[in-house]
């Protein structure tokens, strides 16, 4: 990998290579996806005007007096140079409406500033149309952190309109405004059913009913509570990790409303609990057809690692486009 020197001519180090393994750095990485975050685009100018950015969730307000914030740079990152020398740089905070925006910036293409809507700031950075909050920053200071590099930024402008952030958890985005819904539904009385699609490795966690047909393991009726679906599961010996909302929606011959998540899981498995591979669920042994066309979907999705968010009723609705996994 080839060094680089920041704007102070400070030469900084190539990353340590160090004793931990490939699958202790996955485990790292899911662990330290724990904490939900926002999700940023930084900004800026290359010598010649050229606008760069790119999406990023390692972003962190400093200090209040003076106004500092910090965003760390990958070292691998193409545009990694470009921020380190540039004297000013952007961050837009993104509404939970702007997930195509935090995919096109996390991509490599060369039309991003083709494709998204943006205008320049007082210093002339770039700054996305629609974020909830925008700052511009003059470059206080670069700190050389491992594979990573600790640019802090002294705010120099910003605004900020309101509205919902977009969340990023456990390698998905989620929306706040999601989460309402949810609560408004609760508080207006209707039946939950809480569920989980759980993988344990290659395999898919399901319940046996007993006339033999599957379905997707999920809370004991009358659970009210995201809590109370992981406590049941905890007493079967299950022990969900990595989760993420996958599907909200009105069963309207049931008379519930259906929220289910997927995620990893450690554990056991019960009599009635059995594990099947991912490329091998005999879609015709489950029972429910919002569950068997939920789990298609999962199957095709997991091939990708690209899973999305489905919003409507069990028979039609709308399957939201998240990104990849990291």
């Amino acid at each position: 990998m080839n060094q680089f020197v920041a704007g102070s001519g400070h030469k900084l180090s190539e990353p340590t290579r160090s004793a931990i393994t490939n699958e202790a750095k996955r485990a790292l990485r899911d662990a330290l996806g724990a904490f939900p975050t926002g999700v940023t685009v930084i900004t800026t100018r290359q010598q010649d005007g050229t606008p760069r950015g790119f999406t990023a969730n390692s972003f962190t307000s400093v200090s209040l007096d003076p106004p500092l914030l910090l965003v760390c740079l990958a070292k691998t990152a193409h545009s990694c140079q470009v921020f380190a020398e540039a004297p000013q740089f952007g961050v837009s905070i993104l509404s939970d409406s702007q997930k195509e925006v935090a995919n096109l910036f996390a991509s490599r293409r060369p039309d991003k500033f083709d494709e998204a809507a943006w205008h320049p700031g007082v210093s002339g950075v770039p700054l996305l149309d629609g974020a909830v909050a925008i700052f511009e920053c003059q470059r206080d200071s670069l700190v050389d952190a491992g594979d990573h590099v600790i640019l802090i930024g002294q705010i120099t402008d910003f605004d900020s309109r309101g509205g919902n952030p977009l969340g990023y958890h456990r390698g998905a985005f989620f929306t706040l405004g999601t989460e309402d819904s949810l609560v408004a539904a609760a508080a207006r009385g209707a039946p939950l059913h809480f569920g989980a699609i759980l993988r344990f490795r290659d395999s898919i966690l399901f319940k046996t009913e007993a006339d033999g047909s599957l379905s997707v393991p999920s809370a004991p009726p009358g659970s009210r509570s995201h809590a109370a679906m992981i406590k049941h599961f905890t007493s079967l010996g299950i022990e969900p990790q990595a989760q993420a909302l996958y599907a909200v929606y009105d069963d309207t011959q049931a008379g519930y409303l259906s929220i289910f998540y997927h995620g990893t899981a450690t554990g056991g498995t019960t009599p009635d609990h059995l594990l099947i591979p991912i490329q091998g669920i005999p879609f015709d042994r489950i029972g429910n057809v919002a569950e068997r066309s939920m789990l298609e979907r999962y199957a095709a999705e997991a091939r990708h690692g690209g899973f999305g968010i489905y919003q409507g009723t069990e028979t039609a609705g709308t399957v939201h486009q998240i990104a990849k996994n990291q």
